[in-house]
């Protein structure tokens, strides 16, 4: 199987996930929340939210997920819309990776000041 099938693949899993964690997020934030419920959301409730390893696990697997899902898009339509040798998509793919490697450090370090 070539990398380009196996990106294809790839892409479409990561659509798929995003539905998945994308419910879960909206779960989690407008109905399973018990102090949104009796009307009393404040920032330390949604901290303690924030502070549980499964909720954690969840926030960064969607900020993965959406971030491969979205700059991998942005690639596909880059190289799939232009006139660019294999030197300049190579040049790209790396740049949109290093970009999305900064920003989903950027991301999992949000989650270091809450322990």
């Amino acid at each position: 199987m070539s990398w380009n099938a196996i990106n294809w693949y790839l892409h479409r899993i990561a659509g798929a996930l995003l539905i998945v964690l994308l419910v879960a997020h909206f779960w989690a934030v407008h109905f399973a929340s018990e102090s949104l419920l009796r009307g009393e959301l404040n920032y330390n409730a949604i901290e303690g939210r924030i502070r549980l390893p499964l909720w954690q696990w969840i926030d960064i697997s969607f900020l993965f997920v959406a971030l491969y899902h979205g700059l991998n898009g942005l690639r596909n339509i880059v190289l799939d819309y232009s006139r660019i040798g294999p030197g300049a998509g190579r040049a790209i793919t790396v740049m949109l990776g290093a970009a999305g490697a900064v920003w989903f450090y950027w991301g999992v370090a949000a989650f270091r000041n809450l322990r």
